[in-house]
């Protein structure tokens, strides 16, 4: 019997931790993170589109990636998913339209541009950011583009509360050491939220095939936020 998609993802990136010597690139682990993959894998379609972040082991594997060749890949092996350029940050498949970028918010807006062709079709885009890509401009544009079209997207923040290692409290506007929640700002430009909790992704993927959904997701990252290869001591 396969292993639940959780399981399955804690022991690939085990296995990263496991075989520093061994990989070729900086790594950002979905570890503590787990349930918000396993919910996009529970309810995402073959023909939508996700697109994600540095930090996107769970999200590739949530859209049906092969562990196999995304292990290739992060070992810079010709049979890695992207022949072993792309590396842990910025793989791609195009055959489950999954894309993914190491540059903070860099995907967001192509996402609204794979939505806007989406339109009409009944397929949607899921567009995963951390709370950091909430500070780019790129990130606001795209959402007034998007409302303003009525795309069929899917903002999906996960906000473990931390840029690298620096605390949301030390890099937004914030009253009380508590800044404004994400989703209370997006509502300014029109965007439709749900909570953010786990329960209401089914309801956001179904709303988003008709108009774009904003959810805001508390998460714990659980380690460090990136491992790097290490000198192998085998001679």
């Amino acid at each position: 019997m396969p292993k639940p998609f959780c399981e399955r993802l804690r022991d690939f990136e085990h296995r990263i931790l496991d075989n520093l010597d061994k990989i070729a690139c900086p790594c950002h682990l979905s570890l503590g993170q787990e349930a918000v993959s396993e919910a996009i894998h529970e309810n995402i379609q073959r023909d939508d589109w996700l697109f994600s972040t540095h930090r996107n082991h769970g999200h590739y594997l949530a859209k049906g990636g092969s562990e196999d060749k995304l292990w290739d890949e992060i070992l810079g092996l010709d049979s890695g998913l992207n022949g072993g350029h792309a590396g842990s940050q910025s793989i791609c498949d195009p055959s489950i339209n999954f894309y993914a970028s190491s540059i903070v918010g860099g995907s967001v807006g192509i996402a609204v541009g794979a939505a806007l062709a989406s339109k009409g079709t009944g397929h949607l885009v899921v567009c995963c950011l951390g709370d950091a890509a909430t500070e780019q401009g790129v990130f606001w544009e795209s959402v007034s583009f998007a409302v303003v079209k009525q795309l069929p997207i899917l903002f999906l923040c996960e906000n473990n509360g931390l840029s690298i290692d620096v605390p949301i409290q030390e890099r937004q506007p914030h009253k009380e050491n508590q800044p404004a929640a994400l989703w209370f700002r997006v509502t300014s430009f029109g965007l439709r939220n749900l909570p953010g909790t786990l329960g209401y992704i089914p309801m956001a993927f179904k709303l988003a095939r008709n108009e774009p959904i904003f959810m805001e997701i508390p998460v714990k990252r659980e380690g460090k936020h990136c491992y790097f290869p290490s000198p192998s001591t085998k001679h």
